[in-house]
């Protein structure tokens, strides 16, 4: 619920920490009612109940889930030229799809698509940006480009946050950690999105790059590993190698979700994974997973702490 708020609430609530107090019209949306009359971590002022208070308990609670976001978000718009006020629609994701636009501009704009697909990869939505004016005008601004061109043509981009002096590369099945730089920046990494089954993009890798470490984030379930095998064979050709990030933490959930499509092959053994493609630790996992008919979803992990478990510095 709480991705779902946009600039005007992300605005506000900044208001609520700074100044302990904000009489933005924002009560009426559901996780604002919900910060207030369902968890008590807003409060309303007693003689005026359109204005919202603070509380001890509001401060921790921003600090832990939106003030460096939020900072991260403002700052990269302002440098970007784009407004802030709180009439844009903005969610906080849409502001982390921006900044994952910007840092790949280049290779954006030297693979020109239409609205539909450009939209649907980087806002997982092919009619998101038609519907929303003011996110497509800030996209427009950071491609400096006034409509994208009509032409349907397959993406090859290799989208990444960069690090001058990478220790490591990171390669993500999903854009998600993308999304968000400063792990790349904490770690010490550079992060890369290869598309999924889009894996003919790390040919274009050089040989600078092949001898550093390369670790793989995933889902794990049967299409997340079997991509991880197919780029671990695709590396060995190159004489590199890449290793499994080990997931923490564990939040083990049903693959018969609405969402989800990919589900365990019962009728092989090991679901038809490749067995010396794994560690021991890795196949017991993956055997609890199969048994339970669980996965584990990429965007549940803590990066940074798998990262920094296995990066030296």
């Amino acid at each position: 619920m709480n991705n779902k708020i946009t600039w005007k609430e992300l605005k506000a609530l900044n208001d609520i920490y700074h100044l302990k107090k904000s009489s933005a019209s924002i009560q009426q949306h559901p996780y604002i009612h919900y910060l207030i009359h369902d968890k008590g971590i807003l409060d309303l002022k007693e003689t005026n109940n359109k204005v919202i208070l603070s509380t001890e308990v509001f401060e921790n609670y921003y600090r832990r889930e939106y003030l460096i976001q939020y900072e991260e978000a403002k700052t990269f718009l302002i440098n970007q030229g784009i407004e802030t006020s709180a009439r844009k629609s903005f969610t906080l994701e849409d502001v982390k799809a921006l900044m994952l636009i910007a840092e790949n501009k280049k290779e954006i704009n030297e693979n020109p698509t239409n609205i539909e697909d450009f939209s649907n990869e980087f806002f997982d939505i092919s009619k998101y940006l038609k519907n929303k004016a003011s996110l497509r005008d800030a996209v427009f601004k950071i491609l400096e480009i006034m409509h994208f061109p009509l032409d349907r043509k397959e993406n090859q981009w290799r989208l990444v946050v960069d690090n001058p002096k990478p220790k490591a590369i990171v390669l993500c099945e999903n854009k998600s950690f993308l999304k968000r730089p400063w792990i790349a920046k904490n770690t010490g990494v550079k992060l890369w999105y290869v598309g999924g089954n889009n894996i003919v993009i790390l040919d274009q890798i050089d040989e600078i790059e092949l001898a550093k470490p390369i670790y793989y984030s995933c889902d794990w379930d049967l299409a997340g590993l079997e991509i991880y095998h197919r780029i671990k064979q695709k590396l060995k050709k190159l004489g590199a190698n890449i290793t499994l990030l080990y997931p923490e933490p564990q939040k083990k959930i049903s693959t018969y979700i609405e969402y989800h499509y990919s589900h365990w092959n019962l009728k092989k053994n090991f679901s038809g994974l490749p067995i010396e493609s794994f560690s021991k630790q890795e196949l017991l996992l993956i055997h609890e997973l199969i048994k339970g008919e669980l996965w584990i979803e990429e965007e549940s992990f803590d990066l940074e702490l798998m990262i920094n478990k296995v990066v030296k510095s």
